[in-house]
């Protein structure tokens, strides 16, 4: 519903202006407005558990990118990317709906400063697949006719 108000310029004048109050929309998911790379600032009042939504390769920094429920991202750099191989392997699907932790870690550079960075472990357990990851095996025909003869 769109209202329609006339508002009086000024105190004790008959000119009007017509305003038009627009209708409060639905609830709409603000994510994408607050969302962006999660960095040691984030993390750095405590750790927070983030569940897997996407992900994809950064093509500028030739490195996988995990996308979580809450909207926002973390650039997965060789030692974090490792930690998801060894809990999830090395198929990006399995990440999906997994749960991880970030947390504020610490490292030193190259000119010995020492530095925040987010450090990233697998919480959730990678659960195994009801055929166990096998191929399924075939069953042998079955041959409805059976009075074969049987020569001897």
């Amino acid at each position: 519903m769109i209202e329609v108000l006339l508002a009086h310029l000024a105190p004790g004048t008959t000119e009007r202006r017509v305003v038009i109050i627009h209708e409060r929309r639905s609830i709409m998911d603000m994510r994408k407005y607050g969302a962006g790379p999660v960095r040691p600032e984030d993390v750095r009042a405590g750790p927070r558990q983030e569940k897997v939504e996407d992900v994809s390769i950064n093509e500028k920094f030739d490195c996988p990118v995990l996308y979580f429920d809450s909207g926002d991202s973390f650039l997965l750099f060789q030692a974090n990317a490792r930690a998801m191989n060894k809990a999830y392997t090395y198929d990006s699907n399995q990440w999906l709906n997994q749960v991880v932790e970030l947390s504020l870690g610490h490292y030193t550079d190259a000119n010995g400063i020492e530095k925040e960075t987010v450090i990233l472990k697998p919480i959730s357990v990678l659960q195994p697949s009801a055929d166990n990851g096998g191929t399924k095996a075939a069953l042998p025909a079955r041959a409805d006719d059976l009075d074969d003869s049987i020569p001897f």
